[in-house]
């Protein structure tokens, strides 16, 4: 079955059984194929708030069978955090050790600070970008958490990101998105960032705006 056929499939399904599908498409979440996983998810997250009760209930047991480095719970935790269930939060820092992973971690950093637990994991994010010994590998991923802390000292920490000439090249654009994202949401964040910030970042912001 070609993935046309399968999105066809996935979306007759859908719409016979409505949320009821749910269960079934998390199943699918671990599927060896990347395009599945994909079109799974999101089909899940068109279904919105329809789909926390499912998502909450599936995520609880996960947590509860207390799985090493469980993927679908990663992809829950990611979904749930989009949705802005706060009663998650809990059990997030209790999933941190469930991880060997620096970047499965992160995934849930990120889930915390989408939750606005930011201010309580800025230090650790900030360390994955500048100092850890995989920061190069982890960078794309630490950025994105940090584009959802709306703080000076984010700002500070992407600065130095940008001008860090041992990080990858590729890693310049990810870092003027999550400037920009930051400052539009705190106008004085941007007024900080002016008056310490190489010319060249602020001509990159602008220009990444107005594009």
């Amino acid at each position: 079955m070609d993935l046309e056929q399968y999105r066809t499939l996935i979306d007759r399904i859908v719409n016979e059984k409505g949320t009821q599908a749910i269960p079934k498409l998390l199943d699918l979440l671990t599927d060896e194929n990347e395009e599945v996983r994909e079109i799974a998810l999101q089909t899940i997250q068109k279904f919105g708030d329809r789909a926390k009760p499912i998502l909450i209930e599936r995520f609880r047991q996960k947590v509860h069978e207390q799985v090493k480095n469980d993927i679908l719970t990663l992809y829950l935790v990611d979904i749930l955090s989009d949705l802005q269930e706060m009663s998650i939060k809990k059990e997030l820092y209790q999933l941190l050790n469930r991880y060997d992973q620096e970047s499965a971690q992160l995934v849930i950093y990120e889930a915390l600070a989408k939750l606005g637990e930011g201010e309580k994991i800025v230090d650790i994010v900030n360390y994955f970008l500048l100092e850890d010994e995989y920061r190069e590998e982890l960078a794309e991923q630490a950025i994105m958490v940090l584009s959802h802390i709306v703080s000076p000292k984010v700002i500070d920490t992407l600065v130095k990101a940008y001008k860090d000439e041992q990080l990858h090249t590729q890693v310049k654009p990810f870092i003027i998105k999550a400037i920009a994202m930051i400052t539009m949401k705190d106008q004085k964040l941007w007024d900080y960032l002016n008056t310490m910030a190489p010319e060249q970042l602020i001509k990159d912001i602008k220009e990444y705006l107005e594009n």
